[in-house]
């Protein structure tokens, strides 16, 4: 699954998904712009690093849909909005996601004199499971990419790969059972 972070004009971006056994998915305007790391890249590093596959991207790769996503393909979204809506409310299992991203954003920040961590710290990493020192390892990895978001212009994207394997998607009519690998146009890398 690749997963393309597009900057589409100031301070706005969107994230495309391209997915081999499910339909092509975009959040647009995707939530949380930051000049250097926006949130649901934070998600994306996040989710990979300690392998929730419960969490956005990881239902994404198992075919299934977070709530914040619509088919790039304009025929498929009436029908992908009105299933949306029949179906149960699930629990939502992105709580450590959220918890993720956000002390990587601040730890981040603070690394780069950006702004203070948050009250509070050490009961956000305890609430996250995750210990200090793995924490700085996957800091020390965001200035890379940080630095390739920074530098885009609009309408170029950063593109990662999710570095689990895409699992079969559940059935819910025609949209899953139609493979819809339409490739998304790359900018830059």
């Amino acid at each position: 699954m690749l997963v393309h972070f597009r900057t589409t004009a100031a301070r706005r971006y969107a994230v495309l998904v391209e997915r081999e056994r499910a339909a092509a998915l975009v959040a647009h305007p995707a939530p949380g712009y930051d000049e250097y790391l926006p949130h649901d890249l934070l998600h994306f590093v996040a989710e990979a690093e300690w392998g929730l596959d419960g969490a956005v991207f990881g239902q994404l790769a198992a075919g299934r849909d977070p709530g914040i996503f619509l088919p790039v393909e304009r025929e498929l979204v009436r029908q992908w909005v009105r299933r949306r809506k029949l179906r149960p409310k699930a629990h939502p299992k992105g709580r450590r996601s959220e918890l993720l991203a956000f002390a990587l954003q601040s730890a981040w920040n603070a690394r780069r004199h950006r702004r203070p961590l948050p009250d509070g710290w050490d009961d956000l990493l305890a609430e996250a499971r995750v210990d200090a020192e793995r924490l700085a390892r996957v800091v020390g990895s965001l200035d890379e990419v940080a630095e390739r978001w920074h530098n885009l212009r609009i309408g170029e994207e950063l593109t990662l790969e999710w570095p689990r394997a895409e699992r079969r998607p559940v059935p819910h009519g025609p949209l899953h059972l139609q493979k819809r690998g339409r490739r998304l146009r790359r900018r830059s890398r």
